[in-house]
């Protein structure tokens, strides 16, 4: 992002004070970028008065928002909060959607919802010939009558991969492993020890077969995630996630020395 002169604004009650840096030094930046509900990587839920907040405050600064709300049907626990775009009154969020995260990952039909003079000018920007007409007529069928029940179904499942990635992650890392309880998602951010190298761990897991995502690749600030992990559980099953999470606890031993015990045995 800092490449191509971009700046993560971090967490909002840094968003008015680095708006008013900015335009004190006569920046307006392009947007705000938010994934309100079920954030990728943390899978927090932006309350209700935050979001207010970053919409006034992106009312006072002239900035529009974008708001990516492809995570928002992934809520297993509690009511959905409305969208940034519900709560605009002025056509400053531009709001996108996907089903590729509910239906099929190898669907890419996605949507935007927008004021017309917004969408006018995003229209000619499209250059890959627009999504296939199939898939869009398949989707056209399948959702009026089924896609309700089916997102029901994903979202018991997915917490129950969710029940079994947390009780594996507190069996066989115990202490050594912090991670906030989830509304949603399908990934677990976990906080290791200091002396945990994350993106060593990331590369020697997978070459020994096990994925994980280290949180360098996932932070604004990269040293802030070092010792950070991202751990997707929406594909594997039950069994592969206890057998994953028990052979990166063996690899995090052998290469850091953490967790020292696993399932209640030193190792």
């Amino acid at each position: 992002m800092r490449r191509r002169g971009e700046r993560p604004l971090g967490r909002t009650p840094t968003l008015a004070s680095i708006l008013a840096e900015l335009r004190d030094k006569g920046v307006r930046p392009k947007f705000i970028y938010t994934i309100p509900t079920v954030q990728n990587p943390s899978a927090t839920i932006m309350g209700v008065e935050r979001r207010q907040k970053m919409l006034d405050l992106a009312r006072k600064y002239g900035v529009p928002i974008f708001e990516d709300d492809c995570y928002a049907e992934l809520i297993w626990e509690g009511s959905r909060p409305p969208t940034i775009r519900s709560m605009d009154r002025e056509g400053q969020v531009i709001y996108c959607g996907t089903f590729s995260k509910t239906i099929a990952v190898a669907l890419r039909v996605g949507y935007v919802v927008a004021d017309w003079p917004v969408l006018r000018r995003l229209m000619p920007l499209k250059t890959d010939g627009g999504c296939g007409a199939l898939e869009q007529m398949a989707l056209a069928e399948y959702c009026p009558e089924h896609y309700a029940g089916h997102v029901d179904e994903l979202r018991r499942i997915l917490k129950g991969k969710y029940d079994v990635m947390t009780g594996a992650m507190a069996e066989q890392f115990g202490a050594s492993a912090e991670f906030a309880q989830q509304q949603g998602g399908i990934y677990l951010w976990v906080t290791l020890p200091d002396s945990v190298d994350t993106d060593k761990l990331a590369q020697i897991a997978g070459a020994q077969g096990v994925a994980v995502n280290p949180g360098s690749d996932w932070s604004a600030d990269p040293d802030a995630g070092r010792h950070r992990i991202r751990l997707c559980f929406g594909h594997a099953s039950h069994q592969q996630i206890r057998d994953g999470v028990a052979r990166l606890a063996d690899i995090c031993h052998g290469e850091f020395g953490v967790p020292q015990r696993g399932a209640n045995v030193e190792r």
